[in-house]
């Protein structure tokens, strides 16, 4: 079985003052690498041993903030979507001046002025999805707290919309009325490489993961991980993760 972790980066200025960030290259803030160290300890139970982030600071922080001794790879695929000329602006402003395109843009039908539209962000996204899920391939299957069979795991920090745009494309969440994903937030996808039941009486849970697996999983398709794909965990917040983490600011 294939794991994915799929991390929103933590809380940056401009998060926390409502502006439009979009590909933008804006820093962490103190909150943010906080959110980072505290999604840390649920990403090193998972034990991942391929790791992936955008070519923005905001993704590669958080990534330090996992205190993991794996190099991630930069990925340009899993930058945030391009807001054109709504960048740096507030979101609350945008709506008030423009509320039409500003809805239209919220469904998908709108792109901003020298913007990355809806459909090229979907395509960029599921595109690097498949790309990461077939590298699993060369993944060696690694113990997760939480199952009991090895599990080949990647973590995948990137950005609010295109983690969003992601699950939507893969058919894990609704399209419409998805609330947005939070700060430092993990959501996990597992990919079953059988039609099968999970089972906690059969050994590794009913899956296989023998020398042909490899070959299985470069052979997939793009239409059988969406089809195979299961949203196992969904927004799990640092607040979630850890109440007491606006208490200590140092926890790990």
């Amino acid at each position: 079985m294939i794991r994915i972790l799929l991390v929103r980066h933590g809380q940056t200025d401009w998060n926390n003052d409502g502006r439009m960030q979009g590909s933008t290259d804006i820093a962490l803030n103190e909150e943010g690498r906080t959110q980072g160290r505290i999604a840390g300890g649920f990403i090193r139970q998972q034990n991942p041993a391929q790791a992936y982030v955008s070519t923005l600071q905001r993704t590669q922080q958080t990534y330090e903030e996992f205190r993991l001794s794996l190099q991630p790879e930069i990925r340009a695929d899993l930058i945030e979507r391009n807001l054109g000329v709504w960048e740096g602006r507030r979101g609350k402003d945008v709506r008030a001046e423009a509320p039409d395109e500003f809805a239209a843009w919220r469904r998908g039908d709108f792109t901003p002025e020298n913007g990355e539209s809806h459909q090229e962000l979907l395509e960029r996204v599921t595109g690097a999805f498949f790309d990461i899920v077939r590298r699993a391939a060369d993944a060696e299957p690694t113990e997760s707290v939480d199952l009991s069979f090895p599990v080949r795991t990647a973590v995948v920090v990137s950005h609010g919309a295109s983690l969003r745009v992601l699950l939507q494309g893969l058919g894990l969440v609704q399209t419409v009325q998805t609330a947005p994903l939070t700060n430092g937030a993990v959501s996990v996808v597992d990919i079953p490489l059988h039609a099968g039941p999970v089972s906690s009486t059969l050994p590794k849970g009913g899956f296989d993961d023998d020398a042909e697996t490899a070959g299985i999983i470069r052979s997939l398709t793009d239409e059988q991980i969406v089809a195979q794909s299961l949203l196992r965990v969904f927004n799990l917040s640092p607040e979630l993760l850890s109440p007491a983490a606006a208490e200590d600011a140092a926890i790990y």
